[in-house]
């Protein structure tokens, strides 16, 4: 942060806390029929104002106008659709969404107008109640919110680029924002907006890209203006000026990662950020799809307008914890921006052989089905034909037919079991197909040649701060962190020629940060000193000498399905997990499986069989549920917030809304959250480290490719193995932390490298 810009945000908290704070004591309330029952939750949201309610339908604006009148009352809040459309002078076939409206204000012949979500929110949605009291107070303490800049736009072109540059040069801030095509990921316009936070003003400017000439402003704009750059979401931009070669300079800022590193429960899009911060806002993105491109080019101008004013008013309100947060998650968008824009390359050739085997896969089964049910073309994906067969098969209790519902079935009778089957292999198959294994998602590149496989990256995609990945910002690639295990589709992600592939992984990541956080000294001798922890858990847990399933001098595992069972046992149990969502976990074959491996009363129902594993992992690490599930209770209910316990450094940070003294689903996540994000926290800082250390000065022999789970891929020159201990050196971090038993410990999760390969498939 710059030093001007925290001398500007400390002036602007003295105003802030000086103003005075005026209300209004009479509101209207404008709903409809279904919010009637939810009433009663709507008065702590209003406060102190007197609160009329009208729950009738409206046919014109003018009977709320003649109603607010005859009260005197001069601010409305609805949850009216019919009343939006009004307002808006709404001429489409659809009607506006109230989700994306809420929020929005409107004024209107001396009346003041917002909107909210249903008042079933306030129940149904752990920030409703939050959210309807922040919008409710545009009207009753209007005087408490963040005055944006006045709105102030301009086509910036040849005639006045030299103009504008001068008076963007000595910006305090500037804002960016692209426009796109999807088509060939070309850019359509760029906007800029300088604030000057002295004068408490702004301008902005958009630049068509539709010439050589303002292509050469844009690469000029983008580097030589030295004030700090600001964007939302900012990753999809400069994917796109990466490519159009206007690398973008001192890009300090972000409103996506600065708002979730406060509120990650809460979205992170520009127009709920706009409605959050900005009194007078309006949703504004139905613009966009406007005809007249003037009036595109000020809705260009209004998304970096609107950025920068959110971005000021959220550094009024914004907490230190807060800015901890960010100052550990924004530098993460730069190594990856670059795994993003390197990708991974995909063999054509592997790709239509695999194709080849899954089609195979699905006649040779879908020939055998038919044949077993005596038709031909059994459509698998028509919901119609399942419940028809899923009746004859004595399985119309069930109410669709997905995975888990053809697993339930399909233990109900061998002949289910034979049928149930061959559609599920169909089904696996075929999403096989769809989503990785036709061609048409890999990137083209300028040679025409379709090669690489690319995708994004987002730091600020998940409440604990683990990367998430979806597509790239180009319309191409798929999540590279959800490639199902097994050959099938991780053979045809190759290394580039001359290159060969590598993949470290962190060993029991979670389980080790899950047993220093609640202090389990029994899981902390588990995961430290057990050759093999998961068979040390099936030994603690079902009474099995561990000799019987670990031979220590051969490494081998002995029993591998007791194995599997305590890691399905583990994984569920750490996290709170109850009987039933066990069993649609495992499965119900596998749950029979397993009373029949562990001998259990062969009276026994699922529930007790599921009800007895999840006892063996409490009865065997009794600090995880008395010790740790009881402080992340505490904590949340006292504080609303759950705070990293490392020592020596903050960590991150999370705010709460959810009640998990009350909510069952609320505690499991918030009990999943510590280790997960510790996990998360430990990943990204080597991520960060290896893209310092090793990425960056090592162009010609490393190339940095994705963090994937517990684990970062890359590629790396033969000739270059060090490399690989590089990386394993800097994912080993020491990490030192309070546990909820108040007892302070240092540990170092261990990183395992793969062999190198010339596919991902190799790198075992």
């Amino acid at each position: 942060m710059s030093i001007n810009l925290q001398k500007h945000i400390a002036s602007l908290k003295k105003a802030e806390a000086a103003a005075p704070v005026k209300s209004d004591n009479l509101l209207l309330f404008l709903g409809t029929a279904y919010d009637k029952s939810f009433l009663p939750l709507l008065k702590p949201c209003v406060g102190a104002a007197t609160t009329y309610i009208k729950l009738d339908s409206i046919s014109t604006i003018k009977e709320v106008e003649l109603y607010c009148k005859a009260k005197g009352i001069t601010r409305v809040v609805s949850t009216s659709v019919p009343l939006l459309g009004k307002l808006l002078a709404w001429d489409k076939k659809k009607a506006p969404s109230l989700a994306n409206y809420a929020g929005s204000y409107f004024l209107r012949d001396g009346i003041e107008y917002v909107f909210i979500q249903p008042l079933k929110q306030l129940v149904t949605v752990n920030y409703g109640q939050f959210m309807a009291k922040r919008i409710i107070s545009k009207l009753t303490r209007p005087d408490s919110w963040y005055k944006p800049t006045t709105f102030d736009w301009s086509i910036l072109d040849a005639s006045n680029e030299e103009e504008q540059y001068l008076k963007f040069f000595i910006a305090d801030l500037i804002c960016i924002d692209i426009e796109t095509f999807k088509h060939n990921a070309a850019i359509r316009c760029v906007a800029f907006t300088a604030f000057y936070l002295k004068e408490g003003t702004s301008r902005s400017v958009v630049l068509p890209i539709d010439s050589d000439y303002n292509l050469a402003i844009l690469r000029k704009w983008c580097w030589q203006l030295k004030a700090p750059k600001l964007f939302q979401n900012g990753k999809y931009d400069i994917a796109y000026l990466t490519r159009y070669s206007a690398p973008v300079y001192n890009y300090l800022y972000d409103t996506a990662h600065l708002f979730h590193s406060w509120y990650s429960e809460l979205p992170k899009d520009l127009g709920f950020l706009n409605s959050f911060f900005i009194r007078e806002a309006v949703y504004w993105k139905d613009l966009a799809e406007t005809n007249d491109l003037h009036e595109y080019y000020r809705y260009n101008a209004l998304d970096t307008w609107g950025t920068g004013n959110c971005f000021l008013a959220m550094m009024q309100e914004v907490p230190d914890w807060a800015i901890t947060n960010y100052v550990k998650e924004f530098p993460l968008v730069f190594p990856c921006h670059l795994a993003e824009m390197t990708g991974i390359r995909r063999d054509m050739g592997k790709l239509a052989t695999a194709k080849a085997e899954q089609q195979e896969i699905i006649a040779t089964a879908s020939a055998s089905l038919d044949t077993m049910l005596g038709v031909r073309g059994f459509n698998t994906n028509s919901p119609k034909q399942m419940k028809q067969l899923l009746t004859i098969l004595g399985c119309k209790d069930l109410p669709n037919a997905d995975e888990k519902a053809l697993r339930k079935a399909a233990i109900r009778h061998p002949l289910n079991t034979l049928i149930l089957d061959k559609i599920i292999t169909i089904r696996k198959a075929r999403k096989l197909v769809s989503t990785y294994l036709t061609a048409g998602k890999e990137f083209i590149e300028p040679s025409g040649e379709a090669t690489r496989i690319l995708y994004s990256l987002n730091p600020h995609g998940t409440d604990t701060s683990r990367l998430a990945s979806k597509s790239h910002h180009f319309w191409c690639g798929f999540n590279i962190q959800n490639q199902p295990r097994g050959r099938e589709v991780k053979q045809t992600l190759v290394a580039d020629p001359g290159w060969l592939l590598c993949e470290v992984d962190l060993e029991q990541a979670e389980s080790r940060d899950s047993a220093y956080i609640s202090g389990d000294e029994a899981l902390i001798d588990a995961v430290e000193n057990s050759p093999d922890f998961h068979c040390k858990n099936a030994s603690s847990f079902f009474g099995i000498p561990f000799d019987e399933l670990y031979d220590t001098a051969t490494g081998t595992v002995l029993n591998k399905p007791i194995r599997q069972l305590s890691k399905n046992v583990n994984h569920g149990a750490t996290y709170n997990m109850q009987e039933y969502t066990l069993i649609d976990t495992m499965g119900e074959l596998k749950v029979l499986k397993a009373k029949s491996l562990l001998n259990l009363p062969k009276l026994f129902s699922l529930k007790e069989v599921a009800s007895y594993l999840l006892a063996q992992f409490h009865r065997t690490y009794v600090k995880i549920k008395q010790v740790f599930y009881v402080g992340v209770i505490e904590e949340v209910t006292r504080t609303s917030l759950l705070v990293h316990r490392l020592v020596g450094e903050e960590g991150w940070t999370r705010y709460c809304f959810g009640k998990p003294n009350k909510n069952r689903s609320d505690l499991n996540s918030y009990i999943a959250h510590p280790p997960q994000s510790l996990n998360a926290q430990t990943l990204n800082k080597a991520w960060l480290a290896v893209f310092t250390q090793v990425a960056l000065p090592n162009p010609k022999t490393f190339k940095l490719l994705a963090q994937v789970h517990d684990s970062i891929l890359f590629q790396y020159k033969p000739g270059h193995e060090y490399h690989i201990q590089q990386v394993k050196e800097l994912m080993e971090v020491p990490v030192t932390i309070t546990g909820y038993d108040n007892v302070t410990r240092t540990f170092t999760v261990p990183a395992d490298p793969s062999k190198g390969g010339t596919s991902w498939a190799d790198c075992k």
